[in-house]
């Protein structure tokens, strides 16, 4: 997974067709974060569901503290207000680069297991129903235009003045 397979604003990644034959990979198993570290205004982040391996664009995040839960990171990863910092501690103009320093030392809250449960079943529950309306949506809409059209189409179809008995 390249920085070009992460997509924009946490919608997370698309299938690469791209297999590196040299240079060095970073290897991510499931439940890692991955974070796009070029322009990360671009908020491009993905919790692995796979093994695989990514190059230096790419920071995986892998959580060794069994007092915070993988998904809990990733909500708090995945939160504005970490792009915001991530941006602050960026360096250059053109193409930003995030500051792996100043990102390992990003402040994570951390309540208890059974509050960051509570707290990811929650928002798992809002990115559900965000994704069902942006993907359910235009489909919805296309079906209402076929309906519009059928009745609009049933409404014209009435007999013509010169087709009319009395």
């Amino acid at each position: 997974v390249g920085v070009d397979n992460l997509l924009q604003n946490r919608a997370g990644k698309s299938l690469s067709n791209h297999v590196p034959t040299s240079g060095k990979l970073t290897e991510f198993i499931p439940n890692d974060i991955l974070i796009g570290n070029i322009r990360p205004y671009l908020k491009k982040i993905w919790q692995a569901d796979c093994i695989g391996g990514t190059n230096g664009d790419v920071l995986v995040i892998r959580c060794i503290d069994s007092s915070i839960n993988t998904r809990y990171l990733y909500q708090i990863l995945a939160d504005d207000k970490f792009f915001e910092y991530n941006m602050q501690h960026a360096k250059g103009a053109k193409m930003p680069r995030g500051s792996k320093e100043d990102i390992m030392k990003y402040p994570i809250p951390v309540p208890p297991l059974t509050w960051q449960a509570r707290i990811v079943e929650i928002l798992d529950k809002f990115d559900t129903l965000t994704n069902s309306i942006t993907e359910g949506l235009p489909r919805e809409i296309e079906l209402r235009q076929k309906q519009y059209e059928y009745y609009r189409d049933l409404l014209f179809s009435f007999p013509k003045p010169e087709t009319v008995s009395n």
